[in-house]
């Protein structure tokens, strides 16, 4: 499973990506929604049920990511992987660079912290 992130703040190597759509396995993994705005904060969309005939409706709140890494991966328009970290430190983003960029160490860590 995964979660899936709509990234609004700036990509390091301005690459398109589409939608700004990625999908993340440093979170929950419950299909759950998020944003990182513009901003460099995480807002967690949770989801509520809809009356009957009413449509699905989302909340955004924010959700404090007090220090972490997301592993972020998507398409890019031309249809190319397109994977990120963005490193989290006291509830903003701190730096977010091309997953290639990290050291082998790093990548480690990201994969054993699924």
């Amino acid at each position: 499973m995964f979660d899936d992130v709509t990234c609004e703040y700036p990509l390091p190597d301005g690459r398109e990506v589409s939608g700004r759509a990625f999908q993340t396995k440093s979170l929950w993994c419950c299909m759950d929604r998020f944003t990182v705005t513009a901003a460099g904060r995480l807002i967690f969309h949770q989801h509520q049920y809809p009356e009957p005939g009413v449509g699905d409706t989302r909340l955004g709140r924010p959700w404090h990511v007090a220090d972490g890494d997301l592993d972020l991966y998507g398409i890019d328009t031309a249809g190319r992987e397109a994977r990120y970290v963005a490193r989290f430190t006291h509830g903003s983003v701190e730096w977010v660079r091309p997953y290639d960029d990290i050291s082998a160490v790093h990548r480690a860590w990201l994969l054993a912290g699924r």
